[in-house]
Order: structure tokens, then C-alpha cells, then sequence
């Protein structure tokens, strides 16, 4: 088995880019697969290079004009005031913001480059932040998306969201140009996306489940991504994935070891993964927070330390990796107005060094240390390459946090376990003074604490 691994581990290899695609990580938990009954989703947050994170609270806005809210059915709703929302601004990067707002939607994204090479499109960076403004549930976001992306065309070549509330949640694949497809993640069942799509095939008669743009079979056919004569059903990965992603290094291993530490299978990794699964377990926080912590241990991929200083950087790709900006899991128990027992467990950097750190939804606003600037002159400032790096903002949470991460990252081997047994120290403070108060105001005060704890 070991010399089977390791082989398709060489092939993985030849055959990957000469670009990096590592872009992100998420598990969606269905609302019945978790211990709490909610739906929990855990993302990590993976961009290269020199850049800042800011986290914001940003209250509600009138707009000048309504914004036609769509509802289903072709029918909308105009909304003249924006929604309450959680930002975590990934500076200088298009497609690296994560956002929880006030109904509890949640969204993040993974990067998964698609076949498309003709397509154009103009909205990028503005659409999650669009979907986190209006949407009061997973699936109004997943129709305020399709409505921007078929309205302007997507300017990525491909990309996987989550729309997530208390409720369920959804993927929705999306495809340079004006083409997209959703599936809802079922209610008893677990999602895994690393940077390739996920969704398969796909059953457009049940509305339930599925939704999509109008032409996206008959493009693909136009394309000759897909032959109906074959007899095959329609698979959308297969047909729209450029086909190089669907086997590379830092896709499959990942998407690999996810798998086997939460399903009931046991997969190897030459398998056909499933868009969902069911786990072998009740689900619990800890749990995800493993999987994001995760460098392939116990099995025939995991870094020896005569090999590699840390695991963090390495040709096959993990997903606690030197990528990493921040890692969140966020339990969603409750949609507006009870949102306030919604909460987000924050790691900066690799969650493997630093803990998780309870955000309770309803926090009124974040330590001015975690922010560079306010939330109404960042969007100004977003891709200003020299004022949102770590050198120009010295005493920042960000800064330090990164500087902790490097010094750890280049002696792991010897500090690794030492700095663990802090983490879980902190976790346990954290989470001990949060379920005695859950609340806002804890979570300030814990943001405050590490970031004094942090020692440069």
C-alpha cells in the first residue's frame, strides 16, 4: 500500500503546474451531522506574500438606490439598507475576504481554475461583499451571486463558494464568464473543497438541491467538453475543470486526508471522491480544527524533520501549510435576530502554532490593533501593496502574529511541542471564560490577550 501511495505521489508530481494553485480549504458540516445541531463551517484562508489581514465590523448603511434583492421565482425584494456583517479583509487580494454577517450567513471561497479561456467578465472582488450586504439566508446568497455573475460576467477563471446559515448550506461553482452551477451540502452529510470543483453530476429537476445557469450543459456541449451521445451523464467537474487541477499535488492529498479523517470510508488516493459524505462521528469543533491543523500525520505523506525544517512548506501541499492566513471555524446556530449565538473560532496564520480564539457574531467592533485603518477607508486602500504589508504596520496584531508564526515556522521540530501545549493552555482559558460569558465583550478581551501574550 505504502509503495502504491508514494507512487501516485511521484505521478501527482510530473504533473502539477509550474504555478502554485494551493488556495484555500473548507469543510461544510450539515446541520445534523454536527454534535451541536448546527451547521459548523471551517476554512482555511490560504494566499501568498507580503499582506496584511484587517477584521472589521461594519454596521448597517442606507443606499441611496434600492438593491434588488432576488427571492426565487424571478421575483425581488428592494432593500434600502445594508445588513450588520463580520469582515476579515485579506489586503491586496481579490478573492481572500471572509465575512459573516448579521442573518448568519457565512461565505468563503476557494480558488478552482476551470477550462474557460474565451469568456470575459468584469465583477471579482466586489461579489462577496455584495452576497454579505443583502443576503438573509444561503440560498438568497447563492441567487444575489448567480444574478451578479450572469448580469457582469465572473472575472476569474474559476472559483467554489460557500453560502452557509443556520439553516443549510451550499457550493456554488463558479466559471469565467456567465456560467455557475450550486448544490446544497445535505443536511446529514459533509463537504470537503480544496481548489478544484467539487460538484459533479447534477439533477437541474430537483430545485431542492441544485441550481445553475440556464446554458450550462448546452455550453459545454458548444465547447466539446461534454458529448451527450456518449450516454454519460453530465458531470460538471468533469466537463468544466481544467483537467491538470483535477490531478494535482496540492488538490488530491488534501482533499485525501480530509476525507479519512472524518468519513466513515477510508479512501486512497487514487479514489473518486464524493461531493459529500457521511462522517463516522457526531462532529465536534475540535474535530474540523484537526482537519485545519492537518500536515498528513500517520500516514506515508507526513514530513520527517530530517527533511524538512517545518511541515509547512513542502512540494505535496498540506493544509496547514506556509500559506496559511488565517484559519476559522464557525459554528451557526441561530439566524437574525437570535444571531448572536453564532460564533467564529479564529486562528491567524497556521492553527497549528496559534489557538482559536472565540468571536462571539454579535461583537460590536474589533481591537483597534486588528485593524489598520477603519472600515470606511479600507476599501480605498485595499490593494495598496505598500501600506497593507507587515513592515508598515509594525505594532499591529497582524505583524506580530506574523513574526510569532516565522519564529516558530524556523525552528518547528524543537519549539513545535512547547508552543502546542501554550495553545492548548489558551484554548481551554478561552474557552472556559467564553462559556461562562459569550458574549462581545469576552471576545474583545480575548483578542487583546493573545495579541499582549505574543512576545517579539
Amino acid at each position: 500500500m505504502k509503495k502504491i501511495n508514494l507512487l501516485i505521489c511521484l505521478i501527482l508530481l510530473l504533473i502539477q503546474y509550474t504555478y502554485s494553485q494551493i488556495d484555500c480549504y473548507t469543510i461544510v458540516a450539515g446541520r445534523k451531522t454536527t454534535q451541536t445541531q448546527s451547521v459548523i463551517i471551517g476554512h482555511n484562508e490560504d494566499d501568498y506574500g507580503n499582506l496584511t489581514v484587517n477584521l472589521y465590523k461594519v454596521n448597517a448603511k442606507e443606499t441611496e438606490e434600492a438593491f434588488q434583492v432576488p427571492y426565487g421565482n424571478n421575483s425581488f425584494i428592494p432593500y434600502f439598507e445594508t445588513i450588520p456583517y463580520i469582515w476579515f479583509e485579506v489586503t491586496q487580494e481579490k478573492f481572500g475576504d471572509f465575512f459573516v454577517n448579521n442573518f448568519g450567513v457565512t461565505i468563503c471561497s476557494n480558488a478552482c481554475r476551470s477550462k474557460e479561456d474565451t469568456a470575459k467578465g468584469l465583477i471579482d472582488y466586489q461579489l462577496r461583499k455584495t452576497v454579505a450586504m443583502y443576503a438573509t439566508s444561503a440560498k438568497q446568497a447563492v441567487l444575489i451571486a448567480s444574478m451578479l455573475v450572469e448580469k457582469y460576467g465572473y472575472n476569474s477563471s474559476g472559483r467554489s463558494y460557500c453560502f452557509a446559515d443556520a439553516r443549510d448550506a451550499w457550493i456554488m461553482a463558479i466559471v469565467k464568464g456567465k456560467h455557475w452551477v450550486a448544490q446544497r451540502v445535505p443536511d446529514d452529510m459533509v463537504a470537503i473543497v480544496p481548489n478544484y470543483y467539487t460538484i459533479g453530476e447534477i439533477d437541474l429537476s430537483d430545485s431542492l438541491n441544485f441550481m445553475a445557469s440556464k446554458d450550462l450543459i448546452s455550453y459545454a456541449e458548444k465547447r466539446g467538453w461534454y458529448h451527450k451521445e456518449d450516454g454519460k451523464p453530465f458531470n460538471f467537474r468533469l466537463a468544466y475543470s481544467d483537467t491538470r487541477n483535477l490531478y494535482a499535488s496540492w488538490n488530491i492529498p488534501r482533499h485525501w486526508a480530509g476525507l479519512n479523517l472524518l468519513s466513515t470510508k477510508k479512501y486512497g488516493l487514487n479514489d473518486n471522491f464524493p461531493f459529500a459524505f457521511k462522517p463516522s462521528k457526531k462532529i465536534q469543533l475540535q474535530d474540523i480544527m484537526t482537519v485545519l491543523s492537518n500536515h498528513y500525520e500517520g500516514t506515508d505523506l507526513e514530513t520527517s524533520h530530517t527533511v524538512r525544517k517545518n511541515p509547512h512548506q513542502n512540494t505535496i501541499n498540506r493544509i496547514c501549510n506556509s500559506g496559511t492566513k488565517f484559519s476559522v471555524v464557525v459554528e451557526l446556530h441561530n439566524t437574525y435576530p437570535e444571531n448572536n449565538t453564532n460564533v467564529i473560532w479564529f486562528a491567524p496564520f497556521n492553527p497549528c502554532i496559534n489557538p482559536y480564539i472565540p468571536i462571539a457574531c454579535s461583537i460590536d467592533s474589533f481591537p483597534s490593533v486588528y485593524h489598520n485603518r477603519s472600515a470606511e477607508e479600507a476599501p480605498a486602500m485595499h490593494f495598496d501593496k505598500k501600506q497593507n504589508i507587515f513592515e508598515a504596520n509594525p505594532n499591529s496584531a497582524y505583524s506580530k502574529f506574523f513574526k510569532h508564526n516565522e519564529a516558530i515556522n524556523e525552528d518547528y521540530w524543537n519549539k513545535i511541542d512547547s508552543v502546542q501545549q501554550e495553545k492548548v493552555k489558551f484554548e481551554q482559558y478561552a474557552r472556559d471564560l467564553f462559556k461562562a460569558k459569550p458574549n462581545g465583550k469576552t471576545s474583545y478581551r480575548l483578542l487583546m490577550e493573545y495579541y499582549r501574550s505574543i512576545d517579539n
